[in-house]
């Protein structure tokens, strides 16, 4: 509209000028077709001719707006619905971050159809029908998002895997965290959804496996990686003690992370492993070993449940550990059970009524009943039996 001012105004400026130019001498202009003639003056020649195209533009304007009119208005109902599409996902979104689950998935679903991201709608209304408990639409809305870009399957598969696992469906996840994988292997999300639905699966074996990978860890990061790692080194221990597979035990010990051996609740279940499997002598020789370097009760005192073929360079073991570390309740127990197992009765009774002496405890009550019985003394070992169940009680 400006712009057609400023024409309108330089032609009246331009017709005013050759006005006041043609002031003096208007001139004559005469124009015969047929029987037709025309005489006018020059400036009024010009001003016809001005006129005639002004009129000419005009004309051809309104043509071009007649025909291109539907277009016109499919082009503004497009925009509008757009425009409203637009603030329906938003207003969505809103709602999902308010907790409005409802209202939210309404919201997003309603204009999807005409919003130029619809898949963003549907992967947020996924989200929305989780939170309400319908996992029939959650799909639905998965699979439409799917559809509508499936240039974006990573992002609808990296959603449908979350909220899986959210909902505790590990194997559907197990699934679709592999299809992930196989689309990008190092991807650090993709790893951990992976981890996640193998440890919700219980499938400690493929959780080991996954987490001796490189790159793992950084992905999991350093207190997730331990926290599984830990975990499923323990449960695969189990397993190979379930399964009495000495084999498979010494396997997922020797392919342990060397900080992983070091931690009490894998290297200790490693040792009950060995002594359960009747690997005795690998077991003592390997909680000698450690408890050369550093103190740790409960092998200190699983030491004393191994048989050894020596008896008395076990317990010369202990002794030399009572003189490194004081006399420790579980070192004293383990001393007695030693020397009560090879019927050196003095020995046992003085190991025994020491522990009592500095930390009392069912199993120290225990022991001494046991030596009492073994002894032919049955009044002090009832005697015994009824301090141990008492302490047990709390009494």
């Amino acid at each position: 509209m400006i712009r057609l001012l400023l024409v309108a105004l330089a032609v009246l400026a331009c017709g005013a000028a050759a006005a006041f130019y043609l002031r003096a001498e208007t001139g004559y202009v005469l124009i015969s077709f047929h029987h037709w003639i025309v005489e006018t003056s020059l400036l009024g020649l010009l001003t016809a001719i001005v006129a005639g195209l002004f009129g000419a533009y005009a004309l051809l304007r309104l043509l071009v707006a007649g025909v291109s009119l539907p277009l016109t208005v499919r082009r503004m109902l497009q925009r509008r619905r757009e425009e409203k599409a637009q603030a329906s996902f938003e207003t969505g979104l809103l709602r999902l971050l308010e907790g409005n689950w409802k209202r939210a998935e309404i919201e997003l679903v309603r204009r999807a159809a005409d919003h130029h991201a619809g898949h963003l709608n549907y992967l947020a209304a996924a989200r929305a029908a989780q939170r309400l408990g319908a996992g029939d639409r959650r799909d639905h809305y998965l699979r439409l998002a799917g559809e509508i870009a499936p240039e974006m399957e990573f992002v609808t598969l990296l959603t449908q895997t979350e909220l899986q696992i959210e909902r505790g469906e590990f194997a559907a996840a197990r699934d679709t965290a592999l299809k992930l994988r196989g689309i990008n292997a190092h991807h650090p999300y993709v790893i951990a959804l992976l981890a996640s639905s193998y440890d919700g699966l219980q499938a400690w074996e493929s959780l080991r496996q996954l987490l001796l990978d490189a790159g793992t860890r950084e992905a999991l990061g350093e207190e997730r990686y331990r926290e599984l790692m830990t975990r499923t080194l323990r449960e695969c221990l189990l397993e190979a003690q379930r399964l009495a597979r000495l084999d498979r035990l010494k396997t997922v010990w020797e392919a342990a992370p060397k900080d992983f051996r070091l931690v009490p609740e894998v290297r200790n279940e490693y040792v009950r492993g060995l002594a359960r499997l009747n690997a005795h002598a690998e077991a003592l020789a390997f909680v000698a070993d450690v408890l050369a370097r550093n103190w740790d009760p409960l092998l200190a005192e699983l030491y004393g449940e191994l048989h050894a073929s020596d008896p008395l360079t076990q317990l010369a073991a202990i002794e030399e550990w009572l003189k490194q570390y004081g006399e420790r309740p579980e070192l004293l127990i383990t001393a007695g059970r030693v020397c009560l197992r090879n019927r050196l009765w003095g020995k046992a009774r003085s190991y025994l009524d020491a522990v009592v002496r500095v930390a009392p405890s069912a199993g120290a009550y225990l022991e001494l009943a046991r030596l009492c019985e073994m002894t032919q003394n049955g009044e002090e070992a009832q005697r015994f039996y009824r301090q141990g169940l008492e302490f047990s009680a709390g009494l």
